[in-house]
């Protein structure tokens, strides 16, 4: 079960950014691009972290233009996630 913050949001996964890169690529090319990304970025898959997933988001964006949207999309995603789940002393 993927975790969620305060505000119910669950936590992005691995799966849901090769879904939305699928989309737009097809799924096998999604995997094979999303595969070369990690290795390129010395990362192991699956990935289970909210960073790595970032990492691999920002790689994507200096790939293409189709790849720059899927991974602008998964990027905020992310970087949404994690601010929400910040906790705010008051």
């Amino acid at each position: 079960m993927t975790p969620k913050n305060e505000y119910g949001q669950e936590c992005p996964t691995e799966g849901d950014a090769l879904e939305a890169l699928a989309e737009l690529v097809g799924h096998r090319l999604a995997e094979g691009i999303w595969d070369l990304s990690a290795r390129e970025l010395g990362l192991r898959r699956p990935l289970t972290e909210p960073n790595d997933l970032r990492r691999v988001a920002e790689h994507l964006m200096t790939v293409g233009d189709l790849l720059r949207v899927a991974g602008r999309s998964t990027k905020v995603r992310v970087i949404t996630y994690e601010a929400l789940s910040r906790t705010v002393s008051s």
